[in-house]
């Protein structure tokens, strides 16, 4: 069944929301309220504002949808904003954690109402650095990408608590958080540690390339984990392309280590399954093979590796067969099966492993059918596979 904007959205918010509440629920309780320094907020103070804008930024959505002429949104000396975060010395830790699982459930069934097309809806805001922006703006960035920059600040606060006392930081600047996907009807996500990809796993999609497949063995190049959008947000048009690609792919995650797998064991090594999207710049691809020089420039593209929830293999079974598809703008672009790929799950497992010691965390997209094409600005992108799931993902203005 089609899922819509709204409902991938609101998903997405209520997955940022468990990670969030998950981080909190591993905390001594003396570091709830520490200080890392007056001007940084305490995990109280984030949660409180976490509890306010859940419902504010909700609220500013259905705003820009119904009333487009009017301005939307608020600057940092907000008067509720700063409310809500000078109370937090007297809150209950319980009383504001359910109170933001409540809301976050109340918003992802707000956001469920809203169609495709109301979220295209563009209005201004009041921060003139922002302009004018559809809805959605407003869902992946004020909301959802709003909850997930405070895990980072939680787990910020985490690693000074511990580092305490110390009067240098071991780092020069500070470490980015991990990358990690949702898993699907879980709190916990998947921390991403590498991407592998493997080219031309597909007949029609190698012959579409004007090359044969490669049978003998599969081949792979990489991307690296900070490139990874999750379903549902945004993705820039990058630099230097004029033929920006989509892939999608079945993307398979490593959930036990390995090294020297044979293939009859590979998929005992399958935490589980994903959708994913090998965003490529073809143009630059094609230079580089040309020259006999590595794909790096047109495959390891930043927010090229766009995501979906990682469904466990527990539930799903491990996938051999299975429509894969994909949608640009509702009109279908790639439609064929799992089963035609060249090198199975399992294969792709046992030859890579020949090569490095797979870990936990290891992403395996698995190649593309047949129906590659260019995307622009403003374009949307919907893909499912049969058994896994769905992704989604709106294309931007050049980043």
């Amino acid at each position: 069944m089609h899922e819509s904007r709204g409902q991938i959205a609101g998903a997405r918010l209520q997955e940022a929301v468990s990670e969030l509440l998950a981080e909190v629920a591993r905390l001594p309780p003396e570091l709830v309220q520490w200080k890392p320094a007056d001007e940084v907020w305490s995990v109280m103070e984030i949660l409180c504002h976490v509890q306010e804008f859940v419902p504010y930024w909700t609220m500013q959505t259905l705003k820009a949808v119904e009333q487009p002429d009017e301005l939307w949104g608020r600057d940092h000396t907000d008067r509720d904003r700063l409310a809500a975060v000078a109370s937090a010395g007297s809150r209950r830790l319980s009383d504001v954690t359910q109170g933001i699982r409540r809301l976050a459930a109340q918003s992802a069934a707000t956001l469920s109402e809203l169609s495709d097309q109301s979220l295209d809806v563009e209005a201004t805001s009041k921060n003139p650095k922002v302009g004018k922006k559809p809805a959605h703006f407003i869902v992946d960035h004020m909301l959802v990408e709003h909850v997930l920059k405070h895990v980072g600040q939680v787990k910020r606060n985490v690693a000074q608590y511990q580092q305490k006392g110390e009067s240098v930081s071991e780092f020069l600047f500070a470490p980015p958080a991990p990358a990690a996907a949702p898993i699907r009807g879980r709190a916990e996500r998947f921390p991403i540690r590498r991407i592998f990809c493997v080219g031309r796993n597909y007949e029609a999609h190698a012959k579409e390339m004007g090359v044969a497949a490669d049978r003998e063995a599969p081949f792979y190049f990489t991307k690296s984990p900070e490139h990874v959008v999750l379903s549902g947000g945004t993705i820039a048009y990058p630099p230097g392309t004029s033929n920006y690609h989509y892939e999608m792919e079945l993307v398979v995650a490593i959930g036990k280590k390995g090294f020297g797998i044979p293939e009859a064991q590979a998929l005992e090594h399958v935490f589980g399954y994903a959708c994913g999207l090998d965003m490529t710049r073809r143009d630059l691809q094609g230079a580089a093979k040309e020259k006999q020089r590595p794909w790096d420039i047109g495959k390891d593209v930043e927010q090229s590796a766009v995501l979906g929830a990682i469904a466990p293999a527990s539930e799903t079974g491990h996938i051999a067969r299975g429509r894969i598809e994909l949608r640009v703008n509702g009109q279908q672009k790639q439609s064929a099966d799992v089963s035609q790929l060249i090198h199975s799950v399992a294969a792709i497992i046992a030859h890579l492993s020949q090569y490095y010691h797979l870990q936990p965390g290891d992403l395996i997209y698995t190649g593309t059918p047949e129906g590659v094409g260019a995307v622009k600005p403003g374009d949307r992108l919907e893909g499912a596979i049969e058994g896994v799931g769905t992704i989604a993902v709106q294309v931007g203005n050049a980043g």
